[in-house]
């Protein structure tokens, strides 16, 4: 579906944006509002939400802990009727989220594409493992879908998204006299520019010193496992995963890959891009690896080509990561450690991490579940679109029989 298809519901009400993307996504969201006779209310919290967000909106500068009496006030003053916001864990957002359900306010959030590159997500009242989607692969199975649209590509780059992000950093770390930064979910120090530069060159130095560990990974073709790590601070894994740490996700994997796989097998822990500035486990992958025993047998990567590294793999192993997704496309059995969506029996292994080494190879993906429940989500709640670009020429043609988003969740 397209965006316009997605918001066409929203129709004469008073409508609050929270936090977004970074970037102008929700300034144009506003205006496509405002088009179907919506008042849109919007909340500022730091010179990062100002940039991409200048004319029209309310700022909130006050602690944490008061926010709660402020948003309960402000929907009531407001006669709010609809919130949309980015990301459903950050701490703002959480208590706008309780606050707004004892109010009988729907939620909607965006989320960055559960099917990437071309998709980004809104869900009613939950997105990942808040999503309302049901885990009884029976649902999927017997779904049938609608109206086939041709999935248009996307404009979209990471150049973008970096460019996006460093004007957010710069604004608010600027106007951090006039508003409380300590609000937002990550640092806003003068100090988060330097990981960005360091990634730039980080992406080129590894790009030759693992030049030959790569080469060999992707010609040892079903001889290892694949560990896929997320931004260390990445909410999702706050809220999301037991262990709360990516280094207890290491930890835990090393350790069990040494218990249980076979000798000649290889784990080959793969590094997350926008993590590439802040964060190196080098030293404490070795550690554990050497602790264990296995030492020879892990391989640590920054860059590699996905699509190839999967489809080579025996198995993937994530904690929530929609790279997941990403492995079942490419017919390899994946484990997820944390809390996911499609953690679905007949998509994903359900046994304990221990079992999977060596079941992983018997495992078979029911491939009608898993293309049915692609279908399902494109119809229900992913938009053909990007926050960071736009779509390519000849746009897929509308659908116009589609749900509301607040009524597809609950089939």
């Amino acid at each position: 579906m397209q965006l316009d298809d997605a918001i066409s519901q929203f129709k004469d009400s008073n409508i609050l944006l929270l936090q977004g993307p970074v970037g102008p996504f929700f300034y144009h969201l506003a205006q496509n509002l405002k088009r179907l006779n919506n008042q849109v209310f919007k909340l500022n919290f730091n010179g990062g939400d100002f940039l991409f967000f200048p004319f029209g909106a309310k700022n909130y500068r006050g602690k944490m802990e008061n926010f709660r009496e402020f948003i309960r006030n402000f929907y009531r003053e407001h006669k709010i009727q609809i919130i949309f916001m980015f990301n459903d864990c950050r701490p703002l957002h959480k208590i706008a989220i309780e606050v707004a359900k004892s109010q009988g306010i729907p939620c909607f959030i965006f989320e960055e594409g559960y099917i990437r590159p071309n998709f980004i997500t809104l869900e009613y009242e939950g997105v990942n493992a808040n999503s309302t989607l049901s885990k009884d692969p029976q649902t999927f199975l017997n779904y049938l879908p609608k109206n086939k649209t041709k999935e248009c590509g996307v404009e979209h780059s990471f150049r973008n998204m970096a460019w996006f992000s460093f004007l957010y950093w710069f604004a608010s770390f600027w106007c951090g006299l006039y508003y409380n930064n300590q609000l937002h979910h990550r640092s806003l120090s003068g100090m988060e520019m330097f990981p960005w530069f360091l990634s730039l060159i980080r992406k080129q130095v590894y790009k030759i010193s693992e030049k030959e560990e790569v080469e060999f990974v992707l010609e040892s073709k079903k001889q290892y496992f694949a560990l896929i790590l997320q931004v260390h601070n990445d909410t999702q894994i706050k809220n999301h995963f037991k262990g709360k740490r990516i280094e207890n996700f290491i930890k835990n994997s090393i350790r069990s890959f040494a218990q249980h796989s076979k000798p000649q097998h290889f784990l080959v822990i793969k590094h997350h891009p926008m993590d590439r500035g802040y964060k190196n486990y080098q030293i404490f992958i070795k550690r554990q690896a050497r602790k264990y025993n296995v030492k020879e047998r892990v391989i640590y990567l920054h860059d590699i080509h996905l699509p190839d590294f999967l489809h080579n793999a025996l198995g993937c192993i994530v904690i929530n990561s929609t790279t997941g997704l990403s492995s079942i496309l490419h017919k390899c059995p994946t484990k997820v450690c944390g809390r996911s969506f499609y953690d679905i029996e007949g998509l994903t292994f359900q046994g304990p991490l221990s079992k999977f080494w060596s079941s992983a190879k018997k495992f078979k993906i029911n491939q009608q579940l898993y293309t049915n429940f692609r279908e399902y989500l494109i119809d229900h709640n992913q938009i053909n679109g990007s926050f960071y670009g736009t779509l390519s020429k000849n746009p897929p043609p509308r659908n116009q029989q589609r749900k509301p988003l607040s009524e597809a969740e609950s089939n």
